[in-house]
């Protein structure tokens, strides 16, 4: 039986709101420096258009707009916490960005324009009625939106246990396609399996960068670090210099505008 999740967490607005604020910390480079980046065939799947305009929602520090300015794409890149967009422009200066949370995005500059948009692990930050409005305004006729997001594969018992003490909230169901309003067609997914390499240094930073750790309290964060101390050294017996393999799924999901979205 999987241990993988069947159903997609539902996050109140005022959740939501309190979730995001979390990420606009001076940890950015923290952040970074250990979330795992996205596979160059996940960029060939959502389109197969040449090079155009593209826009990253949620675009954080960067770490799928890396693969869009390689490939040659014209990119802006929205989020809602600077510091995170801070570290993006150093990396990669010629793209434009733009602090805001994407349902109060001003989309004039783009409407209609948009070749791809994208949110890669964003789109359940982002309310889904109102973010599907602004996708489907930005994107062209011919335009493609694009949902990823990367799981640590909990069907594995080990790793499951390791989830549930970082309080990972690996909450899409990788065989689930994304929740849109009808502006949008049937989305179309494709999955991909890997692993990542990490000290145990490096999974305390993983736990260090996610959401539950940075709006929890620092009493909070010192049980969390002990008891993957105690998971990982004494129980599980790896050494500090261990090279730990952690089991990823990613799920993308490609979509056009319908009649409706193009009308609307």
């Amino acid at each position: 039986m999987s241990n993988r999740p069947t159903v997609a967490l539902k996050l109140s607005q005022d959740t939501r709101h309190r979730y995001t604020l979390a990420f606009d910390t001076d940890q950015a480079d923290l952040y970074h420096g250990v979330r795992p980046g996205y596979q160059s065939e996940i960029l060939d799947f959502l389109s197969q258009r040449q090079p155009g305009l593209a826009i990253d929602l949620g675009a954080g520090t960067g770490l799928f707009t890396a693969q869009l300015v390689a490939a040659g794409w014209e990119v802006v890149a929205v989020d809602p916490a600077a510091n995170m967009l801070t570290v993006l422009a150093n990396e990669h200066p010629e793209v434009e960005t733009v602090v805001s949370k994407i349902e109060n995005l001003d989309i004039a500059k783009w409407e209609s324009r948009a070749h791809l948009v994208v949110a890669a692990q964003s789109w359940h930050w982002i309310d889904t009625p109102q973010g599907s409005r602004k996708v489907s305004k930005l994107l062209a006729d011919d335009g493609v939106f694009g949902i990823v997001h990367h799981q640590i594969d909990t069907s594995q018992a080990w790793v499951l246990r390791l989830c549930k003490i970082m309080h990972s909230g690996d909450i899409h169901p990788v065989e689930q396609p994304p929740e849109l309003s009808s502006s949008f067609t049937q989305p179309v997914g494709e999955w991909w399996r890997w692993e990542q390499k990490l000290t145990v240094e490096q999974i305390h930073h993983l736990m260090m960068s996610r959401a539950f750790y940075l709006r929890t309290h620092d009493k909070q964060r010192k049980r969390m670090h002990d008891n993957l101390n105690w998971y990982l050294l004494e129980h599980l017996g790896y050494g500090h210099s261990a090279s730990i393999r952690l089991p990823y799924v990613t799920a993308a999901w490609r979509m056009e505008r319908t009649e409706l979205g193009a009308s609307g």
